[in-house]
């Protein structure tokens, strides 16, 4: 394979005192030295050694894929400051030089003949990355570009001190920083090789972006762990990349077609595309979910930060790592996750308990369904969910989570409006007696709805309101004769108490 100026140029600083030079071209566009004879144009594409130069090349550019190794008598004729061209040290031995020239080309040459040998096996990523550690010698990572760890260096499980770069909660953490920071989320669209710095995930990491029909799929990484990365391996980062990109594209034809998962059912049951029980209840049972579990439903909106790094479905598997049991999944545009809470061990207040800290970190705000018995009942149980999550968003936004139980009463509130207006809906009554306090400014309605809310305690209720008993009694005999209210009937109370909180809903929301 061809090698770049910059790498080269390093490895021959190991044993030779060679010139500074800045900016030393970086591209893989060399191929093995060759001597400088009698040759009619400069080697381009090579390593040129050369011991002399013929006349005619003297005052002949230097191509562009080229790096010339002058010795010191054919540099005394020819003097140039390119980046390109360096004269080597008196002692120097052109034979021993291109030896050890050869070596560098032969070590290169048999890593890219073990990765075509890979691909032409069908071997898989962790082959490529282990096989690619000598060349490196720093851990190699494979992640989605929604952040899943796809694949890693072996020398990870084998060295201790390393084992924090695929712990989920260390990358939980990352992840969680590097999506708040702006050059993470432009590095995004990179196409070349890029150092993301040390303070995102505490090393400093050089990434490639792998691409899928021109969108950001995966990312290669090289993590600084130990040992110092150089420029000089970002292309041969990038070439490694070309050999992951193959089996990335293989593996997903070969994926195409797979199974019913888990997943697909419950995206089935939700959407309706699945509707037959006795189906769904013998595809859950394969999944050992059955009809003797107890289950419920989070439903969780994605935050803005997660649908711009496409990083769902890190946060369905972290959860899904984090609590046994579940099912986590994107649905429309929402993270919708199922809880068999038989096999997860646990009631709904200890998963909050155990997950309300990842929803806060994530930013994730979810509604939560009321446990059910059976699996007849779980596309309600997400109903529920996105209810809770709708509505509790709505009226208690200040919260993270929302359950159903909590928001049930503003959702039958909202329900007996959905198809008439508060106004069409409310007791007569109710409205009678508002429109009499408008018009002569007293508090008929208020007392009638502290009386209610006491439970019909007229002690109680003129406490309340710090008037004389006697008071709130007049007061009660005059709504009597407004609206002529019947204390006795429990339904027209319900009803009472139902207009009022009705009324209260839409101030609310106005």
């Amino acid at each position: 394979m061809n090698l770049s100026v910059r790498l080269i140029i390093n490895f021959l600083k190991q044993s030779y005192a060679l010139q500074y030079r800045k900016n030393l071209p970086n591209t893989l566009n060399l191929g093995r030295p060759v001597f400088l004879t009698n040759q009619d144009h400069w080697p381009g594409g090579h390593v040129c050694i050369c011991e002399s130069i013929p006349d005619h090349l003297l005052s002949e550019p230097l191509p562009d894929d080229i790096l010339v190794l002058l010795s010191p008598r054919a540099a005394s004729g020819y003097h140039s400051a390119s980046n390109k061209l360096f004269e080597l040290p008196d002692l120097c031995s052109l034979p021993e030089l291109f030896n050890q020239l050869q070596s560098l080309f032969d070590k290169y040459d048999s890593w890219d003949n073990s990765l075509k040998e890979l691909i032409k096996n069908e071997g898989n990523i962790q082959n490529l990355l282990d096989i690619s550690f000598p060349i490196f010698q720093n851990p190699l990572l494979l992640r989605a570009a929604d952040f899943f760890m796809l694949s890693y260096s072996s020398i990870i499980d084998e060295n201790p001190g390393l084992t924090h770069l695929i712990d989920p909660n260390y990358s939980f953490d990352t992840l969680t920083t590097s999506k708040l920071d702006p050059y993470y989320n432009e590095a995004r669209n990179y196409k070349e090789p890029f150092f993301l710095p040390e303070y995102l995930s505490g090393s400093r990491e050089l990434c490639i972006n792998l691409f899928q029909h021109r969108i950001f799929s995966h990312r290669l990484i090289l993590v600084e762990a130990l040992g110092e990365i150089t420029e000089e391996l970002a292309p041969l980062l990038a070439h490694l990349a070309g050999y992951v990109q193959l089996i990335l594209v293989h593996s997903d034809m070969e994926n195409i077609g797979e199974g019913y998962s888990l997943e697909h059912l419950l995206s089935d049951i939700i959407s309706g595309k699945e509707t037959d029980y006795s189906i769904i209840d013998s595809h859950l049972s394969e999944f050992g979910w059955t009809s003797a579990h107890t289950y419920c439903c989070m439903n969780l909106k994605i935050a803005s930060l997660d649908q711009q790094n496409l990083t769902s479905k890190y946060l369905c598997h972290h959860f899904e790592e984090i609590v046994p049991g579940s099912c986590a999944f994107r649905y429309e545009d929402d993270l919708v996750i199922f809880i068999n809470l038989t096999r997860y061990d646990g009631s709904v207040d200890q998963l909050l308990n155990n997950t309300v800290l990842f929803l806060r970190d994530s930013f994730l705000k979810t509604g939560v369904s009321n446990p059910v018995k059976g699996t007849m009942d779980l596309l309600y149980c997400y109903q529920q969910s996105k209810i809770a999550l709708d509505i509790g968003s709505k009226y208690q936004n200040y919260r993270w989570v929302h359950r159903f139980e909590d928001i049930s009463l503003y959702y039958l509130m909202e329900s007996c409006t959905r198809e008439l207006p508060t106004h069409m809906v409310c007791s007569q009554k109710l409205l009678t007696l508002k429109a009499y306090d408008i018009r002569h400014h007293s508090e008929y309605c208020e007392t009638l709805k502290i009386y209610l809310e006491t439970h019909l305690n007229a002690v109680q209720a003129s406490r309340r309101l710090f008037i004389h008993r006697s008071t709130f009694l007049y007061r009660l005999d005059r709504i009597k004769e407004l609206i002529s209210i019947d204390f006795e009937d429990e339904d027209m109370l319900f009803y009472l108490m139902m207009s009022f909180r009705m009324l209260s809903l839409r101030r609310d929301i106005s």
